[in-house]
């Protein structure tokens, strides 16, 4: 029970060898988690931090063996957790897989950083090959046009456009969704390039109320490290998963320990600002008066502004003030607590091994004693899993209303 780490070929996803991580933190989320209302939701981050390893421990005999063995970009580090269950030779379940950036070599060790692929997708363009500038060579207007289509197929679209249809592009990617259909459309023009990175193409599109979790998943395919595109459907915008994990906690003990909840006061009205300058800049009100008047006891009023200069639609820029109003629109509390992914039941079956859950699939939270929180079973989101490599792992739920307040 315990973390195997690989060297892996980022374009094929092929595993080379296995190498030994002295001490690392890691994190995977799914959105924003953070409690705070200027938050927007976005995508999820996978992180990995504190990689310093011995020239030892790295399985090469040159400078030039080692040098091309952790070349950054062209390889990978994967992360993966073995359970009792594995045999002892098994690679085990990827958890995270990034590309080595940024290294910093000394004459005992080697001290480098890992960029997920959505972090690399911050470095792909959604334009199509031959066509910027292509006109009289200075200007650019071709147009990407996706129509009737779901949201998670314009983003699995974007996603193909700026992997596989590049040269040199190609990821161990499964671009699932492409062309189901939808209502929505979204069109990209090549001349305002400084807006088309994939990733603020994916925030955006995950922004938007109702907006669909999207996650790169890494998974175990023979040999190689593949990657599912995984997303929220236009009618249930979190990603889909099996059997509901339940924990428990009390004074007396649990599954889900150090348990703390935060709390947070509502928004009550949103200023959206979209494209344009001065007076012909493009504005929307979203608000909800409800808890400022009424017969119960009201809350101050809470006012907020939200920009976002690439909305030139005025309906989009209502999707996006509305989705950040709904985020905030009633007093928030969020729950955090850590367990352990060595936990066993009685017979020696893993309770919770890292692998049989995700961020963005639903939990289901026994708390008992708690001094601020009514005693009962609450169904959270959870948004971020992080930890080193012990096998505690720190868990950070969705933010939900606050039933106290």
């Amino acid at each position: 029970m315990a973390w195997r780490a690989y060297v892996v070929d980022t374009i094929s996803g092929q595993i080379m060898c296995p190498i030994d991580l002295p001490n690392f933190s890691w994190s995977v989320s799914v959105a924003d988690s953070s409690l705070s209302t200027t938050k927007s939701k976005g995508v999820g981050q996978n992180e990995v931090s504190g990689l310093k390893v011995p020239w030892t421990a790295v399985p090469a005999n040159s400078p030039s063996e080692r040098s091309r063995l952790l070349a950054p970009d062209r390889r990978s580090i994967a992360l993966c957790w073995t359970s009792p269950l594995d045999s002892e030779d098994a690679i085990g379940t990827p958890i995270l897989c990034g590309l080595i950036g940024q290294r910093k070599d000394g004459p005992l060790d080697t001290d480098f950083s890992l960029t997920s692929l959505y972090g690399l997708l911050g470095d792909r363009y959604l334009v199509r090959e031959g066509v910027y500038g292509a006109a009289n060579g200075s200007t650019s207007t071709d147009v990407i046009n996706f129509s009737n289509l779901s949201l998670r197929a314009i983003a699995a679209e974007a996603g193909w456009l700026c992997t596989n249809a590049k040269p040199g592009g190609g990821l161990p990617i499964d671009w699932h969704y492409r062309g189901e259909k939808g209502s929505h459309q979204r069109e990209y023009d090549s001349w305002d390039i400084q807006n088309l990175k994939c990733s603020d193409v994916w925030d955006k599109i995950a922004n938007v109320e109702n907006g669909p979790d999207l996650q790169l998943r890494p998974k175990l395919s023979g040999n190689t490290i593949r990657f599912d595109f995984l997303a929220g459907s236009d009618a249930n915008p979190d990603i889909a998963q099996g059997t509901i994990l339940e924990l428990s906690s009390s004074p007396y003990g649990g599954t889900l320990e150090n348990v703390t909840i935060d709390h947070l006061g509502a928004v009550h009205r949103v200023y959206a600002s979209g494209s344009g300058t001065d007076k012909a800049q493009l504005c929307h009100l979203s608000e909800d008066l409800s808890l400022v008047s009424g017969d119960h006891e009201p809350f101050p009023l809470r006012e907020m502004a939200y920009s976002d200069t690439d909305a030139a639609d005025a309906n989009l820029l209502r999707q996006h003030a509305d989705g950040v109003l709904s985020a905030n629109h009633a007093p928030l509390m969020q729950i955090k607590g850590e367990l352990h992914a060595n936990d066993m039941s009685a017979d020696g079956t893993p309770l919770h091994p890292l692998g049989s859950f995700w961020p963005g699939e639903t939990m289901r939270l026994d708390i008992q004693g708690f001094p601020s929180l009514a005693d009962g079973v609450y169904e959270c989101r959870l948004m971020q899993m992080s930890g080193d490599l012990t096998d505690k792992v720190s868990l950070i739920f969705d933010a939900m209303d606050d039933p106290m307040a």
